[in-house]
């Protein structure tokens, strides 16, 4: 969590004030009643209680028969809506004393107990069903507890600082930064999986901010994509590699990217979300130096601002503040309870569109993105609200970030 402290008054590069409306980020608000009994668990107290060798032989079978299949176990919803699946989780863990399933947008800080997953009796099986819609997206991790008295999410220790035991799960297919991944047969598809095995980034420090740029492999000049939190971007998610193989595939048309470092939760909450920060050393430095360095694009209306959390609320900034240097946003899940961007950005004239994407569990992101579309909405430009089945959430961002981009950059090279 961002540290919180004593709220500011900051002052724009044209002399404007802004008040921060929160010093540090809320509790969100999680979703409620995911958590039903699962199928496996019914069956199998049933056999259980019923006793004998035939029941022995029943669990034995509907443990193979759960193992074999990868995590979570996808199944039709049993109430019969078909915008709704059943997810079950079968972890085997022997000797452990606790099991906790830590899932994005899910996970209640104050009360993990919810999260623990349950015992088959007599077995090393543990298992966790939820009730999630069918185009769910979401990063998890498992934590087991072998030692010696409660597990650490019990005793009353922090359960944030518990999480520190997750890892992620052996028995799922999926990967984001260090988690695993669950994806719902109807989320969108993870068309930029495909990377290119080696692309030269190069790598650079302007108006003391570090970054990174990748240049496609084409000799025009392109449109270009600046994301905030690029060591992200450009390291474990290794963005470069996949926009590169979906440009030689003919998937994404030809773009530049630059990627800001933030460098730590510190500096991030001091120099990016901010009307200064980042946003001016953009303008200032970091965007002439790269349109002079690059085969970039120096019309506004062909440079697109992203990044998620206060990286969504910085590509905002950048609209209201560059006087139409950069001219499109696509901010995901943007910190809108840090400040009041509305204002700044209707009296910014040259900006073209802002998409901003929120996940339906991340508490109030998406009510404050579709406040700002209603504050901007007596504007005649391009202003959306994307509701993503997710919560603050890398399994989600990139490929949102990355469809959004596609459709974009198809409408620049189509005019």
């Amino acid at each position: 969590m961002p540290p919180i402290g004593q709220a500011r008054q900051w002052v724009d590069r044209f002399g404007s004030i802004h008040d921060e409306l929160s010093p540090g980020a809320p509790m969100r608000l999680l979703h409620s009643n995911a958590r039903v009994t699962g199928p496996l668990e019914d069956a199998w107290a049933e056999s259980v209680r019923k006793g004998g060798e035939h029941s022995a032989r029943r669990c034995g079978d509907m443990a193979v028969k759960a193992l074999a299949t990868p995590n979570p176990i996808i199944e039709e919803d049993p109430s019969g809506d078909p915008d709704m699946r059943l997810y079950t989780w079968v972890v085997e863990s022997p000797g452990s004393a606790g099991v906790l399933l830590w899932i994005n947008g899910l996970f209640d800080s104050s009360d993990a107990g919810g999260s623990e997953m349950h015992r088959l009796e007599g077995s090393d099986l543990w298992t966790l069903s939820v009730r999630m819609p069918a185009s769910w997206r979401a990063s998890y991790t498992i934590s087991t507890w072998d030692g010696e008295g409660q597990a650490p999410w019990r005793a009353g220790i922090d359960a944030r600082a518990a999480l520190a035991l997750g890892r992620p799960d052996d028995r799922n297919l999926g990967r984001v930064l260090n988690s695993s991944l669950v994806e719902g047969p109807d989320a969108p598809l993870d068309r930029w999986a495909a990377a290119s095995t080696s692309v030269p980034v190069v790598e650079e420090t302007v108006g003391g901010v570090h970054f990174w740029v990748y240049a496609p492999p084409v000799g025009v000049e392109t449109p270009l994509l600046i994301l905030f939190d690029g060591q992200y971007w450009n390291g474990g998610l290794e963005l470069p590699r996949q926009i590169d193989a979906a440009i030689r595939a003919g998937q994404l048309p030809p773009v530049h990217v630059l990627m800001i470092d933030s460098v730590d939760t510190e500096a991030r909450w001091d120099t990016v979300g901010v009307p200064g920060g980042q946003v001016d050393t953009l303008i200032d430095a970091i965007l002439p130096h790269v349109r002079s360095h690059f085969s970039v694009s120096d019309r506004g209306d062909r440079t697109i601002a992203s990044g998620a959390s206060l990286g969504g609320l910085a590509c905002l900034w950048a609209l209201a503040l560059s006087r139409g240097e950069v001219g499109h946003a696509i901010a995901q899940s943007p910190s809108l309870w840090r400040f009041n961007v509305a204002d700044a950005l209707s009296a910014a004239e040259d900006w073209v569109s802002i998409q901003l994407q929120a996940g339906k569990y991340e508490g109030e992101m998406l009510q404050l993105s579709h406040q700002l579309a209603e504050d901007l909405s007596g504007d005649i430009r391009d202003v959306r609200v994307q509701r993503v089945y997710g919560g603050h959430d890398w399994a989600w961002w990139r490929v949102h970030m990355l469809n959004a981009l596609s459709e974009m950059l198809s409408g620049f090279y189509s005019k």
